[in-house]
C-alpha cells in the first residue's frame, strides 16, 4: 500500500507504484496527476501535442479512456462529479492520503473508538468533497454510532440522515465494483492492448 514497502520489496501494485511515479516526477520538476477509477488509482499528463493523456503503471501502457469505461462501473455522473478519471490537484492528493491513513490506523487498532476515523474522513471530504471513499467513510462511522444509539428517536433522525448520505453517494455516480469484475478488467489491458492502448502516443514514442 505504500511508498515505503514499494522501495523496500522493488514491488507494488496500483495504489503504491502511481504515488512513487508522481514523486519522481515532482522531484525531477515536472507534473504527473493521480486519478481514480473503479477499485483503481493511475497516472494522468498532458502535453502541448495530445493533451491528456493516461499512464498505467501496473502494466506499464498508456490506456485510452476506453478501457477505464470498459470496466462498466464508470457512471457517467462519477465522471461528471469528479468521483472519477479526474486529474486531481494536490489538495485532492492528500485527501487520498488522508484516507491512508485512516485505513492503516484501522488495521493497526480496529477496535478503535472511529474518532480519529472520524477527523480524516472529514478532512478528506473537505479537500476532495466527492471523494467516494471518505463519504463511505463518513456514512459506515454514522452507521455504527446509529447501531449504539440508546434513544429510539435519535436513531429514527439519524437513520434518515443517513440514507440521505448514501443516497448522495449514488448520485454523484459511485457505484461497487466487486473484486473478481475488477481482476478481470485489469487483465482486460493484456489480453486487449490493441484496443485500449492510446496509439497517439506509442506513434510519439516510437519517433
Amino acid at each position: 500500500m505504500f511508498v515505503s514497502k514499494l522501495l523496500t520489496v522493488r514491488k507494488g501494485n496500483c495504489h503504491s507504484l502511481p504515488y512513487l511515479y508522481k514523486i519522481l516526477c515532482e522531484e525531477l520538476g515536472t507534473t504527473a496527476h493521480l486519478a481514480l477509477a473503479p477499485n483503481h488509482l493511475y497516472i494522468k499528463h498532458q502535453n502541448k501535442k495530445n493533451g491528456w493523456y493516461n499512464t498505467e503503471l501496473t502494466s506499464g501502457i498508456f490506456p485510452n479512456d476506453a478501457w477505464l469505461m470498459a470496466s462498466g462501473f464508470v457512471h457517467i455522473d462519477a465522471i461528471k462529479n469528479g468521483v472519477y478519471m479526474k486529474a486531481l490537484d494536490n489538495r485532492e492528493t492528500i485527501a487520498l492520503l488522508m484516507m491512508d491513513l485512516a485505513n492503516a490506523y484501522q488495521k493497526s487498532f480496529p477496535e478503535n473508538d472511529g474518532a480519529f476515523l472520524s477527523k480524516c474522513a472529514d478532512a478528506a471530504i473537505k479537500a476532495y468533497s466527492n471523494f467516494a471513499t471518505a463519504l463511505i467513510l463518513r456514512a459506515e462511522l454514522d452507521k455504527n454510532k446509529i447501531e449504539k444509539e440508546s434513544s429510539p428517536e435519535k436513531a429514527k433522525m439519524a437513520f434518515k440522515q443517513l440514507e440521505k448520505e448514501y443516497a448522495h453517494i449514488h448520485e454523484i455516480g459511485y457505484r461497487f465494483m466487486p473484486e473478481e469484475m475488477y481482476l478481470n478488467w485489469l487483465v482486460s489491458l493484456k489480453t486487449e492492448r490493441d484496443k485500449y492502448e492510446n496509439k497517439k502516443l506509442n506513434t510519439f514514442n516510437k519517433q
